[in-house]
This record gives C-alpha cells, structure tokens and sequence, in this order.
C-alpha cells in the first residue's frame, strides 16, 4: 500500500468534517442576518410538512431584515406559524402579502455566546477529523505484510497531514469568530 493512497483516503474523509463545520457556521448569526437561518423551517402547506424556501421567496432586505413572501398568499398564516415553531428568536411580522423578519442587535453577550457554540463546533470537527485519522491508521496497520518502519512512516506522514487538516479548521474558526465579535 502506498502512502499516496492512504493520504487520499485522509483528505477525502476530511471532506464531510469541513463541510459540516462550514454548514453549522452559516447557521451562526453574527451581525449580519442569513437566509440559511431558515433552512430547518417547517411549514405545514398542502397537507404535508415542507422547507419554506418551497413556499416562499426569501429575501434579505438589510443587515438585520429578512422578507419572507409566500408564493401563494394562502399560506401566509401557516408560513408565520412554521416560522414561529422555529424558534430562530424572531417573532414574524404579518403584512397582508409578505411576512418580515427583524432581528434584533446582537449584545456583546449574545456574541460571546456565539463563539462558544463555534469553538464547540471546532472540537467536534476535530473529533471527526481524527475518526478518519483512526479508520486510515486501522487500514494500513491491518495489513500483514506492511513493515515497522513503514508503518512508523505512515503514523508520521499521517500525523502531519492531521495537522495541516487541524489548522485550516483552527483557522477557519478564527475568521468566524472574528466575524462574531465584529460590531
């Protein structure tokens, strides 16, 4: 087995670890609103539970205003309610053909709060990165034919690339935090 193997095997793992951490970040409010802060809404239209973007045009109107504008007009009650049910900590705005989102300013608590949760999601992208260091570590050490040194060479290549994996998430963090603390 070669090291170029082992080393792809790492780096596409590492593939779903960043992408979840990218993902949890865009659902962090900082100070400027989102649309990916609604992507768990629910709404109950025609019968059956769906994703809001299905229902309505979303469209952020300034840093902190989201206009919701429900394809059919029908279901702006049910947009509202699914809204609600959300708990994204926005009461919605009822207007008689869109429905407005407005955030409050974020305090200096509620920013600090913020970093938390995204440190907490730094270590669980780190424990994810070091499951792939597991499963590739297992691969080449099940092999029979595999020598000490070779494997010494592995765990030192495979330890490198972990932290070249560990850094680019660290500085990741750091641009979102930055970005938290901002004003």
């Amino acid at each position: 087995m070669e090291w170029n193997n082992l080393k792809e095997e790492f780096e596409l793992g590492c593939i779903e670890p960043i992408d979840w951490m990218n993902n949890q970040y865009s659902k962090i409010r900082s100070g400027r609103v989102s649309l990916s802060i609604l992507d768990n809404v629910k709404v109950e239209a025609y019968g059956e539970l769906m994703n809001l973007n299905q229902v309505a045009n979303m469209q952020i109107v300034d840093a902190r205003q989201i206009m919701v504008k429900p394809y059919d007009n029908s279901q702006i009650k049910d947009i509202a309610l699914g809204i609600s049910k959300a708990n994204i900590g926005v009461n919605p705005q009822v207007n008689a053909d869109n429905i407005r989102l407005i955030f409050p300013p974020l305090s200096e608590e509620n920013r600090k709060e913020n970093v938390k949760k995204a440190k907490e999601i730094l270590e669980e992208t780190k424990e994810r990165i070091r499951d792939v260091r597991r499963h590739v570590q297992s691969m080449y050490k099940k092999l029979d034919s595999v020598s000490e040194d070779l494997i010494k060479y592995f765990d030192d290549e495979l330890d490198k690339i972990t932290k070249l994996y560990n850094s680019k998430v660290e500085e990741i963090f750091n641009k979102k935090s930055e970005e938290l603390l901002k004003i």
